[in-house]
């Protein structure tokens, strides 16, 4: 009688110890992250009237500049909002309207977590400055620009890469 509770003991303490190294596996193992080498356009994002559901975003990784993003369009752009800008470019002959994420949107829509930081900042006064950099774009018919499917695709792509190039230039 008392060697069948010793064995039972036996193999509820393998089973114990079999399911700790597993969750210990587990939780070790690497996760998923995304790399933005250039830049990346993920859906899901700020949600405007006149579109179903969220808008695509243009997303890049900040450099360390003497200036912050937001800054650089206030100076290039009629910005209302320093923290959070929205302005209308004419492209083309064509209006549209460049949607800025600020740093809680972005973590809000997107999971700022899975993205790898490649460039790195040493300096303690720019701790707080967003280490991504999110931008929707829409037609004047709130048509969302960056939707893959759009006939404006690649004219926001360029405009936007081209704007992120003259940020880095800068």
């Amino acid at each position: 009688m008392f060697h069948v509770e010793r064995q039972l003991r036996m193999l509820m303490n393998k089973g114990i110890a079999i399911i700790f190294a597993l969750l210990l596996t587990v939780s070790c193992a690497s996760r998923y992250k995304t790399v933005i080498n250039d830049y990346v356009v993920l859906p899901e994002g700020k949600e405007v009237v006149g579109v179903k559901s969220g808008l695509h975003a243009f997303i890049f990784e900040t450099l360390t500049k003497p200036t912050s993003f937001q800054a650089f369009l206030a100076e290039r752009y009629p910005v209302d909002n320093f923290r959070a800008p929205e302005f209308w470019v004419t492209i083309d002959g064509s209006r549209y309207k460049i949607l800025v994420y600020d740093n809680n949107e972005l973590e809000k829509y997107f999971r700022v977590s899975e993205f790898i930081q490649t460039h790195f900042d040493t300096d303690p006064d720019n701790s707080n400055r967003p280490k991504f950099i999110a931008i929707s774009m829409i037609n004047e018919y709130n048509e969302d620009c960056l939707e893959e499917r759009s006939l404006y695709y690649n004219v926001a792509v360029n405009f936007l890469k081209t704007l992120k190039q003259d940020y880095y230039k800068r």
